[in-house]
């Protein structure tokens, strides 16, 4: 079936695997690696599952318990390979034998505690202090949480290709160091702490600002973030890096239903309906962000966490968008610029600044920017805003139209190519 010619409407089997592999791609990872220690196996069981998945559902339609289908041929695939591997060594490895007296559990295992409790360990695995702490990074999201490749390289701000060589490079080194890929206790936690952190703050900035798919937000990758930081945080009360990431985090995932509209699409933030936020998670978010855990000294990065946290409390407590302190927020910029001038940091940066003091600064703020953020949508995207609102609205045009071309997203870029019609129907 086609909507117009040269289009085909994707099969409802298709979208449902699409889904499936996108949401719950970690989720699965992190319950096959947990029984059966061997990456290797792991990897290539799903991905043959899910190959299957697109040839059987596409025939039989998709099954009742989709992920549950995935997680059964998954499995079932590496109890082959293990057998192969044992008849091939003449003898049987204690790991069938052991995983074969676990085929009547469930399919999927619990989906409490027990799973969280194996996120970060699993977390905790792949930040082995011997990988470089952006690629333990990075192979945690892809490997434990499911972001993509495309997604992390736009959070590192390289080239797909440039992460995918990170990645590979991660896997190598746990093998060619030693490392086994066994699930590792919490007393290895303090020396890990930093990379756990980083790691959850990455996938919950994935899980709001996805670079590529349909999805405006992604809320489950989020709230696997929260969980994570908040099981850590059991285990290590009062620690100041936690804390303010922990703050940082439910302020800005109390916003989460006003995002998008019933139709799925972006509500930016001085439309949002401000009574569907959360409070409870906002009071808890202000609550840490002045706890006394973040009053003596700070590592930079638990630094960095905090100035971001104070931010989100200036959005979060003003009680309507026109009553927002820009001038604070853009105090608070300069604080977090101070500590760490990335690249992301400075856009922000110079969004505050022309909030509080007009686009025409707002644009000077920008000044710099187009080598550090060259494969980005979101500078072209923020100048394209600031030159409508200065009257330039040629160069608004041509800056839309690059933000479009590089944006991934399905949602933002609807949502770009939305202002821009606006802008062209208002100069017509």
């Amino acid at each position: 079936m086609t909507d117009r010619p040269g289009e085909t409407t994707p099969e409802p089997s298709a979208e449902v695997l699409a889904t499936v592999v996108r949401e719950e791609w970690g989720r699965l990872t992190s319950l096959l690696l947990a029984r059966f220690r061997r990456l290797d196996l792991v990897e290539d069981a799903l991905a043959d599952a899910v190959e299957t998945a697109a040839r059987r559902w596409a025939r039989d339609g998709t099954p009742d318990n989709p992920v549950g289908w995935l997680h059964t041929a998954a499995r079932r695939r590496v109890l082959d390979r293990l057998r192969a591997e044992a008849m091939a060594q003449r003898k049987v490895p204690l790991l069938v034998v052991e995983a074969e007296g676990k085929e009547g559990s469930p399919v999927l295992a619990d989906p409490g505690d027990l799973v969280e409790d194996d996120l970060l360990r699993l977390v905790l695995m792949c930040t082995h202090p011997a990988l470089d702490p952006a690629a333990a990074s990075a192979l945690a999201l892809r490997l434990v949480l499911g972001v993509s490749t495309a997604d992390i390289a736009r959070l590192f701000l390289v080239p797909e290709a440039t992460m995918a060589a990170r990645v590979t490079r991660a896997k190598r080194k746990i093998v060619t160091a030693g490392i086994p890929f066994a699930v590792p206790s919490s007393d290895v936690l303090p020396e890990r702490l930093d990379a756990v952190a980083q790691t959850a703050y990455l996938a919950f900035t994935a899980g709001y600002a996805p670079g590529s798919g349909p999805d405006a937000l992604r809320t489950g990758l989020a709230g696997e973030a929260i969980r994570l930081v908040r099981v850590v945080l059991r285990l290590r009360p009062e620690e100041p890096v936690l804390v303010a990431l922990l703050a940082l985090m439910l302020l800005q995932h109390s916003r989460r239903d006003a995002r998008v509209d019933a139709d799925g699409a972006i509500v930016l933030l001085p439309d949002q309906d401000r009574s569907r936020w959360h409070r409870d998670e906002i009071d808890e978010g202000v609550a840490l962000a002045s706890s006394a855990a973040l009053t003596g000294p700070l590592s930079v990065q638990a630094a960095g966490y905090a100035v971001q946290a104070g931010i989100a409390v200036e959005h979060a407590t003003a009680p309507s968008a026109a009553a927002t302190r820009w001038d604070r927020i853009v105090t608070r910029y300069d604080d977090l610029v101070a500590l760490s001038p990335t690249p992301s940091a400075r856009l922000a940066r110079a969004v505050a600044v022309a909030e509080a003091r007009g686009p025409r600064e707002g644009l000077a703020a920008l000044a710099g920017l187009d080598d550090d953020l060259a494969h980005s949508h979101r500078l072209p995207s923020v100048r394209a805003e600031l030159l409508a609102r200065a009257g330039d609205t040629e160069a608004a045009d041509a800056a839309y139209a690059l933000a479009i071309e590089r944006c991934g997203n399905d949602a933002e870029r609807a949502l770009l190519e939305e202002r821009r019609a606006a802008l062209r129907d208002a100069t017509s």
